[in-house]
């Protein structure tokens, strides 16, 4: 039998590290506090492969990672990502910059034409065409301050026309 700092001398630790490693139920001491040297040297052996092979942590009890779990989430993550892009490349996704600048220019270009039509319809009458103007502007005016709603299948009862 060893006492603490044999086995610390032995093992080239400190004693802290072997009182951790003691705590922690790598060593195990009789009532006086006593190890056996072999069986120390074998089972801290034993806990650095284990260490090496990633299936234990010198945390804290509270601060232990599960590897399986951290390797598992990494995977899911990174099989998510891969999926994603797949998506992307076969054209099933867009990244919301692009489909955004397409919406905008789309609303633009319907924008353009519709005020256009003053034109075409009233095209000798100031006094129509103005007022055609104004009507679309008005439109036009509130449609650009609708909120969208956020939920998919959801309604909003203040977007509600008023004369319905």
């Amino acid at each position: 039998m060893a006492t603490q700092a044999e086995i610390a001398a032995h093992l080239d630790l400190s004693d802290r590290s072997v009182r951790d490693l003691k705590k922690r139920g790598v060593f195990h001491a009789d009532a006086r506090g006593n190890m056996d040297l072999d069986a120390c040297r074998v089972a801290y052996i034993r806990h650095l492969r284990e260490r090496a092979a990633g299936r234990a942590s010198d945390a804290a009890d509270d601060e232990k990672l599960d590897l399986t779990a951290e390797r598992a989430a990494l995977a899911r993550v990174q099989r998510e990502r891969i999926a994603l892009d797949n998506a992307e490349t076969r054209k099933e996704l867009v990244r919301i910059g692009d489909y955004t600048a397409a919406v905008v220019s789309v609303l633009e270009m319907a924008k353009a034409k519709i005020m256009r039509v003053p034109t075409k319809v009233a095209k000798s009458d100031g006094k129509l065409k103005a007022r055609i103007a104004d009507a679309l502007t008005d439109a036009l005016s509130e449609l650009s301050q609708s909120r969208i709603i956020e939920e998919l299948g959801g309604s909003d009862d203040d977007d509600e026309p008023d004369d319905a």
